[in-house]
């Protein structure tokens, strides 16, 4: 057996536990596989606290040993990983040994004394395989991905066709109308107001939809200028009130009458917006929803809205923040974002969690089904733009 040539070093981090009674054998393939990382044991009766702490790629055993022989190992080391290639070496081993050993799971069955191009062989195979089944996995997961993002882009087609829908068929129909009844000043009125609603919906889901798409490319903008957080929080309630007027909800506002910060009133009113609508169509009518103003102890604040509305199972609660999510099936959406249940495009905890970690920021959900939510999101009182945003 010549020791003089080794293994070329691949670049990159490759595990192989070598189990030997020889210390010939052993020091043969630290010396053989240079640039690989490699862990020598004299007996079976070593590796079992070896593997969870070097996890191998790969095990080269002996069969018989002092203690504990190679078949005891090839048991071992494919309850812990069955990925993990085992190459058996021995020089007494028997022909039900080998077909035992291969039946257990190793991969190869060398007999001593071996050739080096023998050995170089059989371990670049090993190699090889855990090459080729990490590239199957890349394959199955990029195309449960790819699978993901079709059924997302046909549930983004089918909710945005049915969003623009409705608000383009009140337009026209009141546009047909106003022909009809331009001498009536109160139908006119009506009219006008209804398409004004029509284009202030229309205008809100071309900016959601814009925002979500600079979120996708890292780009929402944060602006930085002095402003009261509790007068944002306090016009946009007063907002959400009167679009959901006809819902009868109890609102409470509570917090300083004044916390000054540095960052973007029109982010901070987008989030409060946002949560203060989905409490909103999560809570029966009658129902409470509460608005909270809080100072955080490391130079945050804190805006929590809580409801005593129809609340989230755990499996949605970590879903709700996923583009396009609803709770209600989709095959029955019903578009509003006043009404009890209505549907949307998805993407209004979204849009929320994205801009607030573009801010800094942080945001939980604690819910539970019938017992309400309630959002907390925590912002930096004084904006820090990112120092590549500096440069």
């Amino acid at each position: 057996m010549v020791n003089d040539t080794s293994l070329p070093s691949l670049g990159i981090e490759r595990r192989v536990l070598v189990v030997d009674d020889e210390a010939e054998i052993r020091a043969f393939f630290e010396d053989f596989l240079a640039g690989y990382q490699v862990r020598a044991v004299a007996d079976g009766s070593e590796v079992a606290p070896l593997l969870p702490v070097f996890c191998p790629h790969l095990v080269i055993t002996d069969l018989r040993m002092p203690h504990q022989g190679g078949l005891s190992v090839i048991r071992m080391v494919k309850d812990h990983d069955p990925t993990t290639e085992v190459l058996v070496v021995t020089g007494y081993g028997r022909i039900d040994e080998a077909v035992e050993a291969m039946k257990l799971g190793a991969s190869d069955f060398i007999p001593k004394p071996f050739e080096v191009e023998q050995m170089r062989a059989a371990i670049e195979k090993c190699f090889d395989r855990i090459a080729l089944r990490r590239q199957n996995a890349a394959l199955i997961h990029a195309n449960q991905e790819l699978q993901r993002l079709t059924e997302l882009k046909e549930k983004f087609l089918r909710l945005t066709s049915h969003e623009l829908r409705g608000p383009l068929t009140i337009l026209q129909g009141y546009c047909d109308l106003l022909s009809i009844l331009a001498d009536s000043p109160t139908d006119v009125r009506e009219a006008g107001q209804a398409m004004q609603t029509a284009v202030s919906n229309l205008t809100t889901i071309v900016q959601n939809l814009t925002l979500l798409l600079a979120a996708t490319s890292d780009q929402i903008p944060i602006t930085r200028q002095s402003f009261d957080v509790m007068e944002v929080l306090r016009t946009t309630l007063e907002e959400i009130k009167v679009h959901a007027h006809h819902r009868h909800h109890e609102y409470h506002l509570t917090g300083p009458d004044r916390m000054e910060a540095l960052g973007d009133p029109l982010r901070v009113t987008q989030i409060a917006r946002e949560l203060l609508f989905n409490a909103v169509k999560f809570t029966p009518d009658h129902g409470t929803i509460w608005l909270e103003l809080g100072a955080v102890a490391d130079e945050h604040f804190a805006i929590k809205v809580q409801d005593n509305g129809i609340g989230m199972a755990s499996t949605e609660v970590v879903s709700a923040f996923e583009s396009f999510y609803e709770t209600a099936n989709t095959q029955h959406h019903s578009t509003s974002r006043t009404n009890f249940r209505g549907g949307g495009l998805g993407i209004g905890l979204t849009l929320v969690r994205d801009i607030v970690s573009a801010y800094g920021g942080k945001v939980g959900i604690l819910s539970e089904p019938g017992q309400g939510t309630t959002v907390t999101v925590s912002l930096p009182l004084r904006y820090q733009p990112p120092a590549s945003v500096k440069a």
